[in-house]
């Protein structure tokens, strides 16, 4: 089993649980989102607005909705069958409307191309009445980093 069918195992056995159990990415623990599903160049997760990750107008801020977006691309890049990590090198974001705190938000992601160098990903974001609060394209690249270390 390589690297990448092993964190995919692993992602599955802990579906139901925080990303922030037992993760060393602080971003990640940050944001304390739920897995909800994961398949290869996949994952669904479930995140909470909180009261910290409110703008000024009392609607969850870009940045957080950008992070959270941009976090899920990147684990689900590594379910994928490649040999090094990828970096982002761009992101595109649409905001398409809020979110308050209490809410619940569902985040989709799915790869759409790896390449060599360059791998192609996608996230979503929804409301529980499944209205799409944000959707995100990157451009990840390939760094020296083998994703067995």
């Amino acid at each position: 089993m390589n690297a990448n069918e092993k964190l995919l195992a692993f992602l599955n056995q802990n579906i139901g649980r925080k990303f922030s159990e037992g993760n060393p990415n602080p971003v990640t623990t940050w944001l304390d989102g739920t897995l909800l599903a994961a398949e290869m160049g996949s994952i669904t997760a479930e995140f909470e607005v909180r009261q910290d990750q409110l703008n000024h107008a009392g609607v969850m801020h870009g940045g957080i909705i950008t992070t959270i977006l941009d976090e899920m691309m990147g684990v689900t890049l590594i379910t994928y069958e490649i040999e090094h990590l990828y970096v982002t090198i761009n992101l595109h974001v649409d905001f398409l409307f809020g979110a308050k705190l209490g809410e619940k938000l569902k985040a989709v992601s799915q790869v759409y191309r790896v390449g060599k160098k360059i791998a192609n990903v996608e996230a979503k974001l929804f409301n529980a009445n499944g209205q799409l609060i944000a959707k995100a394209t990157s451009n990840l690249a390939a760094t020296g980093v083998r994703v067995s270390q």
